[in-house]
């Protein structure tokens, strides 16, 4: 498992859900006080399930949703979130 540089979060301000379900991030040093959350659909598996498991692990470090979207084609899922703490 590797980690994503902190730089690389900051500068992009999105992450996979399956990067912030895994532990391949740490927010506590993330400088911004909004994130995207992206996950895609696949062959198989719908985004919405790995993105809202997501979303309910940040809540419980002081991040909340703001709202939910897809994006183009719709295979593409993304989570705006909020750091309230």
């Amino acid at each position: 498992m590797n980690l994503i540089p902190p730089q690389q979060l900051a500068q992009e301000r999105v992450v996979a859900a399956d990067a912030v379900l895994s532990g391949q991030v740490d927010l506590r040093a993330y400088p911004h006080r909004h994130l995207l959350i992206r996950a895609n659909n696949t062959w198989g598996r719908r985004a919405f399930q790995p993105l809202t498991e997501a979303i309910e692990h940040l809540s419980n470090y002081g991040w909340e949703l703001v709202t939910m979207t897809s994006v183009g084609d719709g295979h593409t899922v993304y989570a705006a979130m909020r750091r309230t703490a």
